[in-house]
């Protein structure tokens, strides 16, 4: 059963995610899927034109990461990252939007990333991104105006996350403006095959219940 989440705070997402779709509870793992998306009611997804994505998706740990720029975190299995970022490059070019290189100031970014852990705090430094995008400082954070930001302390493992931001008019003392996130809750599990199908039917979900994104 896929279940559509679209703006709930995210304490009532959590809970949600372990109820079970019947009475005895799931008999598949894909029945405890969930789509969750939100996004920044006052911007205007209609303007813009051009998107980057990077080209590999970060693992999220609960370490806190540090390095110079250029330095590199943790990475998911290629074959995760492929259906990932192919997922999303699909979705966005078939909304209207043109991806271009991170070096052509792109009006969007949109920054993949999942965790293979049970337990994590919805927050991870800014460190994880140096190594795609340098010249983000210590005064970046991430910001979600005007919603309710899902802060949470667990989150199931494999879960999928995606932020767009807008990197146009930032300086180094700014919070990162989050427009729209998503997160596919409960991927990384079964064979490839199957979770590269889930994985991709979960991006599907998070692009189709968000039609403000459609220029």
């Amino acid at each position: 059963m896929k279940r559509k989440i679209t703006s709930w705070p995210f304490g009532i997402l959590m809970a949600l995610s372990t109820l079970a779709c019947v009475p005895d509870g799931p008999e598949y793992v894909d029945e405890l899927d969930i789509v969750y998306t939100n996004h920044n009611a006052d911007f205007n997804f209609g303007s813009q034109e051009t998107y980057s994505l990077p080209d590999k998706v970060i693992k999220i740990t609960t370490e806190l990461v540090e390095g110079e720029p250029g330095y590199e975190p943790e990475f998911i299995d290629p074959v995760y990252s492929a259906t990932i970022i192919n997922s999303i490059r699909s979705n966005m070019n078939a909304l209207g939007y043109r991806e271009v290189d991170k070096s052509a100031n792109p009006d969007l970014i949109l920054l993949p990333s999942a965790l293979q852990t049970d337990q994590i705090f919805f927050f991870y430094d800014w460190w994880y991104w140096n190594w795609w995008y340098p010249g983000w400082g210590p005064g970046w954070g991430w910001y979600y105006p005007g919603y309710y930001p899902p802060q949470v302390s667990r989150i199931r493992t494999g879960s999928v996350f995606i932020q767009m931001v807008q990197p146009e008019g930032q300086s180094a003392a700014d919070k990162i403006p989050v427009q729209w996130s998503s997160i596919i809750n409960g991927l990384l599990e079964g064979s490839k095959d199957q979770v590269a199908t889930r994985i991709t039917r979960g991006i599907d979900q998070a692009f189709s219940q968000s039609p403000y994104l459609e220029k």
